[in-house]
């Protein structure tokens, strides 16, 4: 209780005693020894009751405050076990999120390792009868041999080049990792704006001349070389990949995969170990593999497709020269995407079929399969796809194939590769 609160408690009692004292003896005819003694007892009586009924209101205010500090003291308790629980998981996601960079950090490494060391082979393989002379010079520098000083001459033009000549640019454009990637625009119609990239490999002489996928496959693919160049275009296209997604979730990459990397068996096993430790990239990487591939895949190209299928990433079919196509058969081996170019929707140059270029993108629909209509290079053909509902479209018209900036792509293959 307040002191304004006793005070009036007080006066209640303490008044009418001292009125009792004073007015007993006078009007009542009682003894005022007996009429003071009265008044005090009365007096003492009401102080005892004021005593407990303010004993009262305390214990009631003690047990109210005793009730809120124990709120108090179980919501404190209460925050401390959950700020517990959550330094115990992030303690756990750290851990988690730690050995799964170290585990992609190591897989990379193993990829790395066998890209350098596919290099080196295509380094120590047989040259060409024409190319011993060339090979013959660089030894004799490596180990010292004297050889007579020539004088350098300049690097004959791509096109002049026999084909031992140029499977030697080839090597050393490998050997030195000149090979660059190039994206391509795929847009959505008929807004075109960009949703897709498709990675495109280019590579590099000495002089800077550019070798174009024409000119290099024709001579790599007899000398084994073309795993190699297949292994370093995946490579960067996950590197470029990895930078897209961090700033729009929704664009993707189509990387081009030739059956000679799914036999590959060395390569392609540690590819797919790195791949599972990178899940987090099957929305924006698809792996793209022409229709010759696909038709001519035998049990080992499939059990590799399923691998890298049950990891969640797309496949994506291109070069179509024929729309007698198995989408559903498609669609089970996880294809999500065809391409087929303008010439060939369009224009009727494709081979026998009993469905008509008109209903192909309603068959591949029904089967959960986008189109794509590539080369498209007049806006007489945009009108041509448009009327035919295709959402998608690629081609010089809408964007040719430019590099990607070396900072991006830029990566410890070069490190490991300069070591």
């Amino acid at each position: 209780m307040s002191k304004p609160k006793h005070f009036l408690t007080a006066t209640l009692y303490v008044a009418p005693s001292i009125a009792a004292a004073l007015w007993l003896p006078e009007f009542a005819n009682v003894e005022p020894k007996l009429a003071l003694l009265g008044a005090l007892i009365a007096c003492f009586l009401g102080a005892e009751a004021h005593a407990a009924y303010a004993r009262g209101i305390e214990r009631r205010q003690v047990r109210n405050d005793l009730a809120e500090l124990t709120g108090i003291a179980a919501g404190l308790t209460r925050e401390i076990d959950q700020a517990a629980r959550r330094i115990v998981e992030l303690e756990n996601r750290f851990e988690l999120e730690t050995t799964q960079r170290m585990e992609r950090i190591f897989s990379e490494i193993r990829v790395i390792e066998s890209l350098v060391k596919r290099v080196a082979e295509t380094r120590e393989a047989p040259p060409l009868p024409g190319a011993v002379p060339a090979m013959q010079a660089r030894l004799a520098r490596e180990f010292g041999a004297p050889v007579a000083l020539t004088e350098v001459e300049p690097e004959p033009d791509i096109s002049t080049m026999s084909d031992s000549e140029l499977l030697e640019t080839i090597r050393r454009s490998l050997e030195a990792n000149r090979v660059d990637l190039y994206l391509q625009p795929i847009v959505g119609l008929p807004q075109r704006k960009v949703r897709y990239y498709e990675g495109l490999s280019r590579l590099r002489s000495e002089q800077g001349a550019l070798i174009m996928p024409r000119d290099y496959m024709r001579v790599a693919e007899p000398a084994g070389m073309m795993p190699t160049v297949d292994n370093i275009l995946l490579f960067r296209c996950i590197q470029v990949v990895r930078k897209l997604a961090t700033r729009n979730r929704h664009t993707g990459v189509f990387c081009n995969i030739s059956a000679y990397s799914l036999l590959d068996a060395d390569f392609f096993p540690q590819f797919v170990e790195y791949m599972q430790h990178n899940q987090d990239l099957a929305q924006h990487l698809i792996f793209e593999f022409s229709q010759m591939t696909v038709n001519g895949m035998g049990p080992i190209e499939r059990e590799s497709l399923e691998a890298l299928a049950n990891l969640g990433f797309r496949f994506s079919m291109d070069q179509v020269t024929n729309l007698k196509l198995d989408a559903r058969e498609l669609h089970d081996l996880n294809f999500r995407f065809v391409k087929i170019s303008a010439a060939t929707l369009i224009g009727g140059q494709h081979g026998n079929t009993d469905i008509h270029a008109n209903d192909i993108k309603e068959l591949l629909r029904r089967n959960g399969i986008q189109l794509i209509v590539d080369k498209i290079e007049t806006e007489r053909e945009v009108v041509d796809v448009l009327d035919l509902n295709v959402e998608y479209g690629q081609g010089y018209l809408f964007g040719e194939p430019k590099p990607v900036r070396e900072e991006v792509t830029r990566t410890a293959v070069e490190t490991a590769a300069a070591a």
